[in-house]
């Protein structure tokens, strides 16, 4: 989508409440997790809960509003194990979402990884995951053109894609219902969103700092 001028735009808000584009997910946004005065410009999240859980996530995202658009965000996280992870997300539901992170490998490594979950099912590319060195702030992006979704990261020298082509329709409401035995198992009916997530699954609720997350929407 380089070079194509964008629409729209929405960054975060400078103030210290969230602009009115912004959701959480089923809790507000209240000081014990989510601030935007700790740091001034920036975004802190503490780490919630794992999507499984019914309670207490640590969401905070904007819908999709057009089937081109772009949503970038620059991350700055300290993972101390594996149970910590911070980035960006393409999120319909509990079960059906993307989450492009960064996470700590088993010998304790900061690693960027992409991670799936598909009516469920949750899939983590090992393989395909970036040891991070030194390297603490991070900017992030992704791509949504109809029904393909690409995730990428700025490298100092420009962007460059993260992973592989991925079914931006995982996240439809069509694919979001699921029926079983004649019974209705989930409806789709939220609508696709795109924004920053933190994860702490030790429940220490360790801090995410993010800053300039700007949606765009593309013209054909």
């Amino acid at each position: 989508m380089a070079g194509r001028a964008p629409q729209a735009g929405c960054p975060l808000s400078k103030y210290p409440t969230l602009g009115p584009h912004w959701s959480t997910l089923r809790r507000p946004a209240a000081p014990d997790w989510v601030s935007l005065t700790q740091r001034p410009s920036h975004l802190r999240l503490r780490g919630g809960r794992s999507p499984q859980s019914m309670i207490g996530p640590s969401l905070v995202a904007r819908r999709v509003t057009a089937a081109r658009c772009a949503f970038d965000a620059t991350v700055e996280y300290r993972p101390r194990a594996f149970q910590h992870l911070a980035g960006i997300t393409a999120y319909y539901n509990t079960r059906n979402w993307y989450y492009l992170h960064v996470t700590a490998d088993d010998q304790g490594q900061a690693v960027l990884r992409l991670a799936a979950c598909d009516r469920g099912v949750v899939t983590a590319d090992e393989l395909g995951q970036e040891r991070l060195g030194g390297i603490e702030r991070l900017r992030l992006g992704l791509d949504i053109d109809g029904p393909e979704l690409r995730f990428r990261r700025e490298t100092g020298t420009g962007w460059r894609p993260f992973g592989p082509s991925l079914d931006a329709t995982v996240l439809s409401d069509e694919h979001a219902e699921e029926i079983a035995g004649g019974q209705i198992r989930a409806l789709g009916f939220t609508g696709a969103f795109v924004g920053l997530w933190a994860w702490d699954l030790t429940g220490g609720g360790l801090a995410a700092d993010f800053d300039d997350a700007t949606y765009r929407v593309f013209s054909r």
